[in-house]
């Protein structure tokens, strides 16, 4: 379980194929406080802890998580978003977050003002009936809130220090972002209409 806020910052700095799989060793300051087994969420995705190093760290992602998320599309020295799996005695902050991602999608505008970076992005015709305004996502990790919905694109306003301490200020118009939608409205949606 993750709460969609960014411990830091973390760096790829080698990628192996292992038959259809891919680990990623990732250099970050956290690499000492972790151990095999834990859970870690790499832009959003919850990965296994496979190896630890002194300032690194390994994960395996299989074909199906590639195929579903952005992780395909990273390379060495690409940045990603970090956070542990938290504990339960940890302040819950953020929202509930499982590391499973929904769908990819396209940031279609980024637009920046003196107090904060709206971010627009297109999701499927039914990714969008996931989600309402006000309500919480997650965005490559990040928790967030909904400003506005129009048609199948919905936006966020960011306040300059999460956009600065996360990978969003790296982030173009048409690139790809990881999407969970909040899995209280996924059940709600399940309960009501047992078949969407």
């Amino acid at each position: 379980m993750f709460t969609g806020i960014i411990e830091l910052i973390g760096k790829i700095t080698r990628i192996e194929t292992k038959g259809s799989n891919r680990i990623f060793t990732i250099q970050a300051s956290l690499a000492k406080e972790l151990k095999v087994s834990d859970s870690i969420a790499i832009d959003g995705c919850c990965l296994t802890v496979i190896d630890t190093q002194k300032d690194t760290f390994n994960v395996e992602a299989v074909a199906e998580t590639l195929k579903t998320t952005t992780l395909a599309h990273i390379q060495t020295s690409s940045q990603v978003n970090l956070e542990r799996a938290r504990l339960i005695s940890d302040r819950f902050e953020g929202h509930i977050v499982q590391g499973h991602i929904d769908e990819k999608a396209r940031i279609t505008n980024i637009r920046k003002t003196q107090d904060s970076v709206a971010v627009e992005i297109e999701l499927s015709k039914d990714g969008v009936k996931n989600i309402v305004e006000k309500g919480s996502i997650a965005i490559d990790g990040i928790s967030l809130t909904i400003a506005k919905i129009t048609g199948t694109k919905f936006g966020v306003n960011i306040i300059p220090f999460t956009f600065n301490n996360t990978t969003l200020k790296h982030k173009r118009i048409s690139d790809w972002a990881n999407i969970e939608f909040d899995v209280i409205g996924k059940y709600a949606r399940k309960y009501i209409n047992p078949r969407s």
